[in-house]
C-alpha cells in the first residue's frame, strides 16, 4: 500500500528538493523515492541525494533529455523491472527537467498502469508553481493545492540552498596574487550577522541620510531589512522562518581548495527557501550602478536559483534608477527581471520600502 514518488531532475534542483520535502510526508506510506535524471544532471542528482538522507528508500534512473521515445522506454522498462513491493500509487512530480522528460515520464507511468490489467495502481502528478497568487504552490493534476505556500514551514538554511545549486559558503581560504606580484592568502569567514551596535549605527545613518562608507550603508540595509522582517513576523507567526546575513562569501563547490575565486555578497536574506541579495554602493553614476546590477543578477541566480531576487541599493536619483532598471530588463531579455534598483530617495524610508517589497514581491502578508 505504498507510493513510488518519481521526481524529474533538471539544472535547478532547489524546487525539486522543496517538493520532496513536502510530498514525502503527505503521500501514502511507505514512500520510495526515485530521481529521474540525465547524464548531464548527475551533479544535481547527487546533491539531491545528499539532502534526501531522511528518506528511507531512494534510488535513481538515468535517461536522456530530448528523445521522447527513449525517455518513455527507459522509464517504462525501469518500472517493469524495479517496481517496489506493495506499490499501489505512482506519483510523478515534474517541476525539474526538460519538457520531454516531464511529459514522457508521466506517459510511461500511465502506460505501465494500463499494462497491469490484474493490478490496480493509481498514477498521480504534481507541479510546483512559483507564480501562484498565494505564493509558491504545490498543485496536483486537477489544479488542487496540495500545499498553498511551500515557503511556510521550511527551515531557512542558506548552506542547503547554496549546496543544492552547486556552491559553498565560507569559511574557506583563498589564494591570490596582489598588485606587487606576491602570493597572498585570504581567509573568507562564514556568513555573519551584525552586532546590536552595528545595527544601531546603520539606523542612525538612515535617519541622518548620510553614509561615510559603503559598509555603513550595508549596516543600514541590514537594519532596515531586519526591522521589516521582524514586523511582518509579529503580525503573522508563520512568516518567522527567515534568516539575515552580512558579508556572505560564496564559491563553486568544485573549486580547488585555495584558488577558487569567491564572490562576496553584502546582505543576504533567506525567506523560507527563497533568497534576496542586497548589493550596496554609494555610487550614483549610471555605468557603475548598472554594472552592479548586472553582477547582482548573476550572483543571485548562482546562489539562490531562478526564484532568487536582488536589490541594488545605491546613490542614484529616482529618474536614474528607473532608467537603469529598464535597461537591464531590456538587455538581459527578462521582462520580469527579479532585480530592483533603489536610489538615494529610499534611504530615509528604507524599512518601509523593504516592508512593502516583501509584501508585493513575495506575497508575505
Amino acid at each position: 500500500m505504498g507510493t513510488l514518488l518519481m521526481l524529474t531532475v533538471g539544472t535547478n534542483p532547489l524546487p525539486v528538493w522543496v517538493a520532496l520535502h513536502y510530498l514525502k510526508d503527505n503521500l501514502r506510506h511507505p514512500i520510495h523515492v526515485r530521481l529521474v535524471h540525465t547524464k548531464e544532471t548527475k551533479p544535481e542528482r547527487d546533491r539531491l541525494l545528499k539532502y534526501s538522507r531522511d528518506v528511507s528508500a531512494v534510488d535513481t534512473v538515468e535517461t536522456v533529455s530530448g528523445n521522447p521515445s527513449t525517455v518513455r522506454n527507459d522509464i517504462t522498462r525501469n518500472l517493469k523491472d524495479n517496481l517496489p513491493d506493495n506499490t499501489t500509487h505512482i506519483h510523478v512530480h515534474y517541476t525539474g527537467g526538460t519538457k520531454v522528460m516531464c511529459v514522457e515520464t508521466v506517459a510511461a507511468a500511465e502506460i505501465f498502469k494500463m499494462s497491469l490489467l490484474s493490478r490496480n495502481i493509481d498514477v498521480e502528478t504534481s507541479y510546483l508553481d512559483p507564480r501562484a497568487d498565494a505564493g509558491a504552490t504545490l498543485i496536483d493534476q486537477n489544479g488542487n493545492a496540495l500545499v498553498s505556500d511551500t515557503r511556510k514551514g521550511v527551515e531557512p538554511c542558506l548552506q542547503r540552498i547554496a549546496e543544492l545549486n552547486g556552491f559553498e559558503l565560507g569559511p574557506f581560504p583563498y589564494e591570490y596574487w596582489d598588485e606587487l606580484g606576491n602570493n597572498q592568502t585570504r581567509n573568507c569567514p562564514a556568513p555573519g550577522t551584525l552586532s546590536a551596535e552595528q545595527v544601531t549605527q546603520g539606523r542612525v545613518a538612515l535617519r541622518n541620510g548620510y553614509f561615510t562608507s559603503p559598509e555603513l550603508l550595508e549596516y543600514g540595509a541590514y537594519a532596515a531589512f531586519q526591522g521589516a522582517l521582524t514586523n511582518i513576523s509579529r503580525q503573522c507567526l508563520d512568516r518567522s522562518n527567515y534568516r539575515l546575513f552580512h558579508k556572505v562569501y560564496v564559491r563553486r563547490a568544485d573549486a580547488p581548495d585555495t584558488s577558487g575565486k569567491p564572490f562576496e555578497l553584502d546582505v543576504v536574506a533567506v525567506l523560507g527557501y527563497q533568497t534576496v541579495v542586497v548589493s550596496c554602493t554609494l555610487a550614483y553614476e549610471h555605468a557603475r550602478v548598472k554594472q552592479k546590477g548586472m553582477e547582482a543578477i548573476l550572483r543571485m541566480r548562482q546562489l539562490g536559483g531562478i526564484e532568487a531576487r536582488a536589490i541594488v541599493l545605491c546613490g542614484a536619483s529616482r529618474k536614474a534608477q528607473q532608467l537603469i532598471q529598464a535597461e537591464l530588463k531590456e538587455e538581459t531579455g527578462h521582462p520580469s527581471l527579479s532585480l530592483e534598483i533603489w536610489g538615494k530617495d529610499t534611504w530615509y524610508r528604507l524599512q518601509q520600502t523593504f516592508h512593502q517589497y516583501i509584501r508585493t514581491a513575495f506575497g508575505w502578508t
